[in-house]
């Protein structure tokens, strides 16, 4: 089945003129003229020829590794042409494509600033370990390719979205990446919470900071087999997405930890892909230990971290402070990945089940999530 999708892939993509329209063309939550679909194992080539051909559907991308279709096909028809093929024999699923974020909101040598870092003790677990080599995937609107305060940090990137550049644009994904991981001790910039640790960077959030689904799926994806270790998602959107879902099993079941962010309207409403069983949920706190009040929340939330007014780094060789859900992910991935580091990282539910069961369990534990405020020293402490 996959050796006849790559086949059908190759000699389809040749009839498109664009791989995806712009995500700026979005109405309300999805992509329009595109549609994700599973052939069963048991379709033939004719078979879905003839369905592609039917439904004037042209192969955009496939989704490597959960042999899924990115099927671009006429606006006007999209709903039928979804009906249709949910309905067909030869189709395992077919869904919308959906749009994810980022979930930043920008506020207007800086260790000083970066008060996140002793709150959740990060500054003491180095003492124990500094994360040596582990890799962590930033799957987000890309990463500094210039910043002195990653230098040399990113070992592997790439791009899956519209932006005719793998660099981050955006700002976003540059910020994440330093929390996680700016080069520390070096008399310049910010420190990362996990300084020995090195990064990938897999850009789906385009340079406005949005994204297709089908993106996002492809950059865990492509993460998780270049043994990344943690996968940082500080990004989201409101609809439910078998796909998605599907990556970030792909990813768990791989031996990666995903840590994605909570959202940022306030509400205990979910968040995907952060409300998926395999992966772990973070909201924002303040530097009083009090819900941030952008922070999404609820009992399907599972673990606190620092995000407002966090510092870090910034397209081209500047630092700015930020708040949100996503900087509050990358004081966990960071985290994270200081346990792979320990005896306590043997695999993705161990590494998860010790950064829940040593969170500090700050006023709203129980309520606004499940575990508690992420605590990186007692994460790694022998």
């Amino acid at each position: 089945m996959k050796k006849l999708l790559i086949y059908l892939f190759a000699s389809l993509l040749l009839q498109l003129g664009a791989l995806i329209s712009p995500v700026q063309a979005q109405t309300g939550d999805v992509i329009p003229g595109h549609i994700l679909v599973k052939f069963k194992s048991s379709a033939r080539e004719d078979d879905i020829s003839a369905q592609l051909k039917i439904h004037q559907a042209q192969i955009a991308r496939m989704i490597k590794g959960l042999d899924v279709l990115v099927l671009r096909v006429p606006e006007r028809y999209q709903d039928a042409i979804l009906t249709a093929l949910s309905k067909n024999p030869f189709v395992e699923y077919a869904e919308r494509d959906y749009v994810a974020t980022a979930l930043m909101t920008p506020n207007d040598p800086y260790y000083i600033d970066q008060w996140a870092f002793p709150k959740i003790r990060s500054d003491v677990a180095w003492d124990t370990t500094l994360g040596n080599s582990v890799i962590v995937g930033i799957v987000d609107t890309g990463v500094s390719k210039t910043h002195p305060d990653l230098a040399g940090k990113v070992v592997a990137r790439t791009n899956f979205t519209d932006s005719s550049t793998d660099d981050d644009m955006n700002g976003h994904g540059t910020h994440v990446g330093g929390i996680v991981a700016a080069v520390t001790n070096n008399s310049e910039g910010v420190a990362g919470g996990c300084p020995g640790c090195q990064l990938l960077s897999a850009k789906v959030l385009n340079d406005s900071g949005s994204g297709a689904y089908s993106w996002v799926a492809n950059g865990i994806i492509w993460a998780a087999d270049n043994n990344a270790r943690v996968i940082n998602l500080s990004l989201g959107g409101s609809a439910k997405s078998t796909t998605l879902e599907n990556a970030v099993k792909y990813a768990w079941n791989h031996n990666a930890v995903v840590v994605a962010a909570a959202g940022n309207s306030g509400r205990s409403s979910k968040l995907y892909p952060a409300a998926y069983t395999n992966a772990i949920a973070v909201a924002a706190t303040d530097s009083q230990d009090r819900k941030a009040y952008f922070s999404q929340y609820g009992r399907w939330v599972d673990i606190a971290a620092p995000g407002v007014n966090i510092y870090s780094t910034w397209t081209g060789d500047g630092y700015t402070y930020a708040s949100g859900t996503s900087m509050a992910t990358p004081e966990v991935s960071a985290a994270a990945a200081l346990v792979w580091s320990t005896q306590y990282g043997t695999s993705s539910s161990a590494v998860r089940n010790r950064l829940e069961s040593t969170a500090d369990r700050i006023s709203g534990t129980g309520y606004y999530w499940s575990s508690g405020r992420v605590n990186a020293a007692k994460a790694v402490a022998p």
